[in-house]
């Protein structure tokens, strides 16, 4: 009974804070703040507006995850922006290829203009003793690019959700023979063979891997006293258990036994060519829309598409296991 009452007071006072935010931000209390705005300022505001409603109704009322920390409304608030993503998507969707690279603008100014793409496998030289900058040009224009970091960041948080280094081996050499398959669409998968074989799977991809599986025993083997922050004796412990509620309460290591029967081979390859697709549509998604590689929209797509992921492998694995969604929480 007291629980439900703070549940019903929590979402009083989250509803009447956020008429008054919208009151406020739509210009009710002072109207001369938002009579020069144009229309398409206007229509702008209101879908912001109708965004922050539905993430506020989502941080509320959505389905609980697997996951508790830090907070159960974090995860309900992904499922918000989850939901949000499908439903761009779906109105793309149904847009033709120019209107949607406009509809860009609207997201961030740089977009829905077209770009140069780089293609990575014009020159497969190693050695370039004519080139007047450096004899290894093309090595080192390849090393600093930004997608070595991409690739380096990108198999660590990987590793942190799949946690299986075998999976994680078939999942990189997958992508590498995707990039070959479709390097005939995409300019960017036109990459010379060191550059495939050594720089992205044996060094960035490792590196990533490794990190991610260390991350994942270094937690795995520590122990935790979830004492609560008041309790804690000093303020150093403070901020240790403060920073601590961003873990997980345990890590476990993730025990997909795809050899298992065909029913389990069948769906973990079906989670491969699920993750991979999720990977292909990110190039694709650039290449089609115009957004250039360090746009904050491709950053922020593979943050959401990160946490997305991050409640839906444990819940994947318990329904590959048992098959029921797990009610367990970590």
């Amino acid at each position: 009974m007291v629980s439900c009452t703070i549940k019903l007071a929590q979402a009083v006072v989250m509803a009447c804070n956020g008429l008054e935010a919208r009151s406020w931000a739509s210009g009710t209390f002072d109207p001369e703040s938002t009579a020069s705005y144009d229309v398409v300022t206007s229509v702008k505001r209101g879908i912001w507006a109708v965004i922050a409603v539905f993430l506020t109704y989502s941080l509320l009322q959505a389905p609980s995850t697997v996951l508790i920390r830090p907070h159960p409304a974090v995860w309900r608030l992904v499922h918000g922006m989850a939901v949000i993503y499908l439903v761009t998507l779906s109105f793309l969707l149904f847009q033709n290829r120019d209107d949607a690279r406009n509809f860009m603008k609207f997201l961030h100014p740089e977009l829905g203009i077209e770009l140069p793409e780089r293609s990575y496998g014009t020159d497969c030289r190693i050695y370039v003793p004519d080139n007047p900058t450096s004899r290894f040009n093309n090595v080192y224009e390849t090393l600093f690019d930004e997608f070595v970091l991409a690739h380096i960041f990108g198999w660590w948080g990987k590793a942190i959700m799949i946690r299986n280094q075998s999976l994680l081996w078939v999942l990189s050499v997958g992508f590498e023979l995707m990039e070959l398959s479709f390097r005939h669409m995409l300019p960017n998968f036109n990459e010379c063979w060191w550059d495939s074989i050594i720089l992205d799977i044996l060094v960035c991809n490792w590196i990533g891997i490794w990190a991610g599986m260390y991350t994942v025993r270094y937690f795995d083997g520590k122990t935790y006293e979830w004492v609560g922050i008041s309790r804690q004796p000093n303020i150093i412990s403070k901020v240790k258990r403060t920073l601590g509620q961003f873990t997980p309460a345990r890590w476990d290591k993730d025990e997909w036994h795809p050899m298992l029967g065909p029913l389990r081979f069948v769906q973990v390859l079906s989670l491969c060519v699920v993750f991979m697709a999720v990977e292909l549509n990110t190039f694709f998604l650039k290449f089609c829309l115009w957004i250039p590689p360090r746009n904050p929209v491709v950053v922020y797509r593979l943050i959401l598409w990160w946490l997305i992921a991050i409640p839906t492998i444990p819940n994947t694995i318990t329904i590959c296991k048992t098959g029921a969604p797990s009610e367990e929480v970590e």
